[in-house]
């Protein structure tokens, strides 16, 4: 990998400056003359046998106070709050409170510590989420989005604080809300709230929030009724919600399984059809159930249904769209470098031997020179080294240990935690920021399903006490399977399965042999060997319609696919789809996918797709307000959306 030299020079500078506000918190603010007249930093790259410290900021006076705001975002960006206070000699100081992004100090015994890593390999985040801080296997494909905005969401459900965020819906506005709880719907994240000054519940897609939410300083209570009326919002919550039966006649196979994905539907045979009459919150959830179907259920009643489905499908990927050349899409390579590193920084203070270059190399996807150069300077930084006394008061706390001094561009060298010199009576820096305890907790619950260990339950306590339990997650999964499965990858076995395939209302018999068993938006997904087709495959949990038999297992060829979970990011063709705001949760999902913004105000996004069919269902879901740019994929969704339209 080769490192910019720009890049490493941003890397330093904003490290610095998150580091050394946060030891303003404790050592009094600092002016923005002061940091930008004495903040020093690493020369790089080095033009002499050692290190040269520089001037962080430099340059003409407006491009450097620029520079300065743009780092404070950047930083704000993370979740962190910078305060802005006045100072004894009436000047404006800034600094960082800790607390604003770091969780208070958690622990846990070897069992939790090993049920943790376990529920983080069933439901991971990804490179940039909690799962590198604690697992020692390279991190996985990633479960919900990992976000920057769960950290003063949870700090607010913490301190009952008010936020303040940027929100759109059908306009983008400010919104002031008292935070309830987090809801995950079929794997979609929520902040379920009371609107300030009001009793009205409403719920926010985290995917739909435009700004950082600010944690306010206003506070509010709330009584148990309200918190239980919070965990019974669901996306289709009105205030006078409108139940709405629907019926839809389908095949027999795929009636069956309608009746294990809604419990309570009913059934009545018609002739070589299964009517299943199913009731819905409102006509919302009633559409995107019909769209999600498509063509593989017929809509019976009610009438109003009917018409606002056929007016939808009218509406599939048409419209215009600019030019691909139009479109520019910011390079993958701007990564955030000020969160990589802090994480970096933290999985070493979360462990108490520390960690070696391969081993920060492995867990983050990174070249050993990269670690060491990210690790050397943590190790060497002394921002204001002259008008402070040192390391001694600046919080990145890290020491390096080497076996071979002589060869040290080559050592797999250990790098420690280092506390003995923080002020009497301070606590050790916290290894978890607020979104690392949310995304362990929904990990926790999720691993609960299939894991039974009273140590999943006193982790999930330890979490919930820091965070007074805001936490409400609702799987559509059925466990009874989930169950048997996960028996059989323990064990190796093989099993005789009934499987309806994606886009299909027909049942297959299948002979597997499953190997894992993983979360991804909201649905949990089996890698496997099927005997049946004779090559490795990936089934959808709720699409397992009986498990017919179990035996003793076989052996398969090695699994030669990595990534397999979000494998649809980077096979396929690639394509461009240009939408309107509100419709960007039907992409967000997608592994891979890239984000720009066109010149009319909507949004374009970059993705793979590994077959036409997925594309057409996708397009069909999304309706009007998106439209495909690529011209090789224009048509995409019109077939299908005619054949719903027919069957009308």
């Amino acid at each position: 990998m080769v490192v910019r030299g720009s890049v490493e020079q941003s890397r330093e500078r904003l490290v610095a400056l998150v580091l050394l506000l946060q030891r303003a918190h404790q050592y009094g603010a600092l002016s923005q003359e002061e940091i930008l007249r004495e903040l020093t930093v690493d020369e790089f790259p080095v033009s002499a046998k050692g290190p040269r410290k520089v001037r962080a900021y430099e340059g003409a006076d407006a491009t450097v106070r620029q520079k300065f705001e743009r780092d404070k975002a950047r930083i704000r960006d993370l979740g962190f709050v910078i305060e802005t206070v006045e100072r004894d000699d009436g000047s404006v100081g800034y600094r960082v409170d800790p607390a604003s992004g770091y969780a208070p100090p958690l622990y846990f015994n070897d069992r939790e510590a090993r049920v943790v890593a376990l529920a983080l390999r069933f439901c991971g985040f990804g490179q940039s989420g909690a799962f590198s801080v604690f697992s020692e296997t390279p991190a996985t494909d990633g479960a919900l989005a990992a976000s920057n905005y769960y950290t003063p969401v949870v700090r607010a459900l913490k301190l009952r604080r008010v936020l303040s965020f940027e929100y759109y819906s059908s306009t983008r506005k400010i919104r002031v809300v008292e935070p309830l709880v987090v809801d995950v719907v079929r794997g979609v994240a929520y902040l379920v709230a009371r609107v300030r000054g009001t009793e009205e519940i409403k719920g926010y897609r985290f995917s739909r929030m435009t700004s950082m939410p600010e944690v306010l300083a206003d506070t509010f209570s709330v009584d148990d009724e309200t918190l239980e009326n919070a965990r019974a919002w669901r996306p289709e919550y009105q205030k006078s919600p409108r139940p709405l039966d629907v019926v839809v006649s389908t095949s027999a196979d795929y009636a069956e399984l309608l009746v294990r994905q809604y419990p309570g539907a009913l059934t009545a045979q018609k002739r070589n059809r299964v009517e299943v009459g199913i009731t819905f919150d409102g006509p919302g959830s009633a559409l995107r159930f019909a769209l999600d179907a498509a063509d593989r259920v017929r809509v019976e009643a009610p009438k109003s249904l009917r018409d606002d489905l056929a007016t939808w499908l009218r509406g599939v990927n048409r419209g215009d769209a600019p030019p691909l050349d139009d479109i520019v899409f910011p390079p993958q390579g701007g990564q955030d470098v000020l969160g990589q590193t802090l994480r970096l920084l933290h999985a070493v203070y979360a462990s108490d031997g520390g960690l070696r270059v391969s081993e920060l190399a492995r867990r983050f996807g990174l070249e050993p020179d990269h670690v060491r150069l990210i690790m050397d300077r943590l190790v060497s930084l002394e921002p204001m080294n002259a008008t402070t006394d040192g390391t001694g008061r600046f919080p990145a706390h890290v020491i390096k240990e080497c076996d071979d001094w002589d060869d040290e561009a080559h050592d797999d060298s250990l790098y420690l935690a280092d506390f003995s010199d923080l002020p009497e009576g301070a606590p050790e820096p916290s290894a978890l920021m607020w979104r690392d305890l949310f995304e362990l907790n929904l990990a926790l619950h999720e691993a609960a399903r299939v894991y039974h260990d009273d140590a999943l339950t006193s982790a999930m306590r330890k979490i919930e006490d820091v965070t007074s339990s805001f936490l409400h997650v609702e799987s559509n999964d059925v466990d009874d399977s989930l169950v048997t499965i996960e028996r059989a990858v323990r064990d190796g076995a093989q099993l005789k399965i009934e499987y309806v395939a994606v886009e299909s209302d027909e049942v297959q018999v299948r002979l597997i042999s499953p190997r894992e068993i993983r979360v991804l938006n909201g649905h949990t997904y089996v890698r496997a060997y099927c005997d049946t087709r004779r090559d490795w495959r990936t089934f959808r949990l709720d699409r397992v319609t009986a498990v017919l038999a179990t035996s003793p297992g076989v052996p398969t060829p090695p699994d030669t696919v990595e990534g397999w979970l979000t494998r649809v990011g980077d096979d396929g063709g690639e394509v461009v789809v240009v939408l309107e705001p509100p419709n960007r949760w039907h992409f967000e999902t997608l592994p891979g996918a890239q984000w720009s913004t066109v010149r009319d105000g909507r949004l374009a996004v970059k993705f793979h797709v590994t077959s036409a069919s997925f594309l057409d269902h996708l397009m069909v879901k999304c309706g009007p307000g998106a439209v495909v740019a690529t011209p090789a994929y224009r048509r995409a969704g019109h077939e299908l959306a005619k054949r719903m339209l027919a069957a009308l």
